[in-house]
């Protein structure tokens, strides 16, 4: 029997709790807090997939996305007829994908809820193919990795990527309609019987769809039934990054608190499409991230930063990088045809210590202002995408739409900044002070008009 086991749970695998695996006979028996779904699959090949509330020595972990879209880690230990490891992988992905509406527009899907995963066709190889990994997902959505031997190496020869545009609730109003798919040859050279790492982020892009892959950890062709502990690294694992400055606070809570930084520069960022500017940004952005009890506060130096992005009639994207931010992206939306705001965040760099962190929040509600003005906020404001990322915005104004002539058109003022607030609150405090006063001098006044009557 060929065996799959794969772990699909965000942040971190269900492989292995205390020791031992998260199986489907561990789940029921020895391990009743792991909530899983096991069911056998055709071609004998068995999924467990598990998203679980882990307790142990009194931590509960649990194990859901708040608010977020969290990355899945996936896991696949395929074994041979004689149950020895053929092929190990462990990675995180996910896509966008560009389609056109029935209203002629373009619009953006984000596929990376992979929490429920099958492995379909995952084999081990033989004389005749090269081993390969499958994976399926959603209603309609597949991915194949395929791997080849090249004399005393191994290949990842190919990926194919297919995703169902019918799919109405992943591509409202999609013009298209069936299964698309992507292909690319990418032809990543390994020595046989090393482990391949990459942690840092990969992308590849075909026609409208954008394939993200991160904390990647595979290896083909096993030897032995033993996976190795010698690392092939990727360029980007090998190739030296100007480190960070961030200040760290550790703290005993589970909530930290940044220790105070600087305010950041100003950066002035645009994007341009065939009819000129088509948004503006000038902002001062400082990041806070929280890992394991420690928040890192960063302050993004617009003099290395480089701003790139894309204008659409119903979405706008801001894209900035440098030698540590692999991307930071500000997603657009327009609202009820008459308004537009800050719909997504999606982020993914390095941090001091060589991982890479990367997070994205596809459903957020911020910069709301009419369309054909400006959004503007000049006091510290923060857009929470998690629990574990904020970014801190300082002397913002940003207008992703509607520019002409490459000029912000008038302003709609944050709360934060709105002053004439403070009119009836100073007004009111005024009035409740001289009535205070009026009422002592009458309450004084009587008490001297009494002593006078005081007989002797």
């Amino acid at each position: 029997m060929t065996r799959a086991e794969a772990a699909a749970t965000p942040g971190f695998c269900c492989a292995v709790v205390s020791g031992r695996w998260c199986s489907c006979r561990s789940c029921s028996e020895s391990l009743p807090f792991c909530c899983r779904c096991c069911r056998l699959l055709p071609s004998e090949i068995m999924v467990r997939s598990c998203i679980f509330l882990v307790q142990c020595s009194g931590l509960v972990l649990l194990c859901l996305g708040l608010g977020a879209i969290q990355s899945y880690a996936l896991e696949l230990n395929l074994t041979d007829s004689e149950n020895a490891t053929c092929l190990y992988a462990k990675w995180q992905m996910n896509f966008t994908i560009q389609y056109e509406t029935t209203k002629k527009t373009s619009k953006i899907a984000t596929i990376s809820d992979l929490r429920n995963v099958t492995y379909n066709g995952s084999i081990c190889g033989d004389d005749h193919f090269g081993p390969k990994i499958a994976v399926q997902f959603g209603s309609g959505f597949s991915w194949i990795a395929n791997f080849t031997k090249k004399a005393s190496n191994y290949l990842i020869d190919s990926i194919s990527f297919s995703y169902n545009i019918s799919d109405n609730t992943v591509f409202p109003d999609a013009e298209d309609k069936g299964i698309v798919t992507v292909y690319d040859s990418v032809e990543i050279e390994i020595p046989l019987n090393d482990i391949f790492r990459c942690n840092s982020l990969s992308t590849l892009k075909i026609n409208d769809v954008v394939q993200h892959y991160w904390d990647v950890v595979v290896q083909a062709f096993v030897q032995n039934g033993t996976v190795s502990t010698k690392e092939f690294l990727c360029d980007g694992d090998r190739s030296s990054t100007t480190v960070i400055p961030i200040i760290h606070t550790t703290v005993p809570s589970s909530t930290t608190t940044p220790t105070p930084k600087e305010k950041p520069d100003v950066g002035t960022y645009s994007v341009s499409n065939g009819n000129g500017t088509c948004l503006l940004a000038m902002m001062g952005l400082q990041l806070n991230i929280t890992q394991d009890k420690v928040t890192s506060v960063i302050n993004i130096n617009p003099n290395s930063t480089n701003s790139s992005g894309s204008c659409h009639p119903q979405t706008a994207h801001l894209r900035l990088n440098s030698s540590t931010i692999k991307y930071l992206d500000f997603v657009f939306a327009v609202k009820n045809e008459n308004r537009f705001y800050l719909k997504e965040v999606n982020v993914s760099m390095y941090l001091v210590n060589g991982s890479v962190f990367s997070i994205a929040n596809t459903n957020l509600s911020y910069w709301d202002a009419p369309l054909g003005s400006s959004y503007m906020c000049n006091k510290e404001q923060t857009v929470s995408v998690s629990e574990t990322f904020q970014i801190n915005t300082f002397d913002l104004r940003v207008q992703p739409f509607s520019v002409t002539e490459g000029k912000y058109s008038t302003a709609q003022e944050c709360p934060l900044d709105d002053d004439t607030i403070l009119i009836p609150i100073i007004v009111g405090a005024g009035l409740s002070g001289l009535i205070i006063v009026i009422v002592i001098a009458y309450l004084i006044g009587r008490r001297k008009s009494y002593a006078g009557y005081q007989t002797l």
